[in-house]
């Protein structure tokens, strides 16, 4: 199995905890999120209708959309408020040598 493709996309010091922010990785945009302690990186794109999960509220394990509300689980990102089946991809990611990484 090839070694993921980790990206640096922000300065680990730059994300306070229980906030999130919008980052581009390649192409892409993602959602950072730093919950107790712990980084995450989810598709920035709510199913519902597209909000940007990155300048959501980040409380107790989760990401709230800012638009419809829409809630999702940080480590799984699978949706726990609004459509149940729905979820937001989840990225590995990790700090190293001071910068959040994204592997796409």
């Amino acid at each position: 199995m090839p070694e993921p493709d980790f990206r640096p996309v922000m300065d680990d010091a730059a994300l306070p905890n229980d906030s999130a922010e919008v980052v581009e990785a390649g192409e892409k945009k993602i959602a950072l999120a730093r919950c107790g302690g712990k980084v995450h990186a989810l598709g920035n794109a709510c199913p519902h209708t597209g909000g940007p999960l990155g300048r959501g509220t980040v409380m107790d394990g989760k990401i709230t959309c800012p638009l419809h509300h829409w809630t999702f689980d940080l480590e799984t990102g699978k949706c726990v408020e609004g459509v149940a089946w729905e979820k937001v991809k989840v990225y590995p990611c990790r700090v190293q040598d001071g910068m959040i990484e994204v592997a796409l």
